[in-house]
């Protein structure tokens, strides 16, 4: 039960630091796009 409420947890965190990073990523591209 334990292990379910922190893998959980993980998840969520994961997925929010790859919306981060791939916003982020998006971000460069179209600066380098732009240069």
């Amino acid at each position: 039960s334990l292990t379910q409420v922190v893998g959980g947890n993980m998840v969520k965190v994961v997925a929010w630091y790859d919306n981060e990073w791939g916003y982020a990523n998006r971000l460069v591209e179209m600066a380098v796009n732009l240069n």
